[in-house]
């Protein structure tokens, strides 16, 4: 699971006003929030999470990547460098329905979408990545984090499956990135990653 310390960053990074409140600050604020609002928070937080996260493991896999400041920016959520020079951008999406990975395919057929494993392994394209990272332990950290508890899923409705979002990878596995984010001057470069 996910450190709570990274979804209260998350949280700071998506809530203007809770950029400077300490954790309790924050467990305080959802706790005050509508029930039937919290399923859209944990969706919106789960999304910034992802992003964080999937940065985080490229670093460590020697790969540049930064998240763009605006959390709402239009079509990508990343972008990933050679140096100076963007080789790629990508969106990032933490969700189990297939459905809104493939409406997003047809809305932007050439952006790459960096998905959950739920839903990349049931899906035949190219231009999906499977994160290695499930939707659920992303759902659950945010939860857990911020409600103390899963139980707000159940509470929250189907409206927490249409964000964005990953995970970090455990072990040594590697981060798996497609050959056409990888092509940098005409050429491709492998750096050992899953094709």
């Amino acid at each position: 699971m996910v450190n709570s310390d990274e979804v209260f960053s998350a949280v700071r990074r998506g809530y203007n006003d809770l950029e400077f409140s300490s954790n309790s600050d924050i467990v305080d604020y959802f706790d005050s929030i509508e029930e039937k609002s919290i399923g859209g928070h944990i969706s919106n937080i789960k999304g910034i999470l992802f992003e964080q996260e999937y940065v985080d493991q490229l670093a460590t896999q020697g790969i540049e990547a930064q998240i763009f400041e605006a959390t709402n920016h239009p079509v990508t959520d990343i972008s990933i460098f050679d140096g100076d020079e963007v080789i790629s951008e990508m969106q990032l999406k933490a969700t189990d329905s297939a459905s809104y990975i493939n409406a997003t395919l047809n809305d932007h057929p050439d952006v790459e979408i960096v998905t959950t494993t739920e839903v990349a392994q049931g899906l035949d394209s190219e231009m999906v990545i499977d994160s290695g990272i499930s939707n659920d332990e992303l759902n659950d950290s945010v939860a857990n984090a911020l409600f103390g508890t899963d139980d707000a899923l159940s509470s929250s409705g189907d409206s927490i499956v249409e964000e964005i979002g990953a995970e970090a990878l455990l072990g040594e596995s590697l981060i798996p990135i497609s050959p056409a984010s990888l092509l940098i001057k005409g050429c491709l470069v492998s750096f050992g990653f899953i094709f």
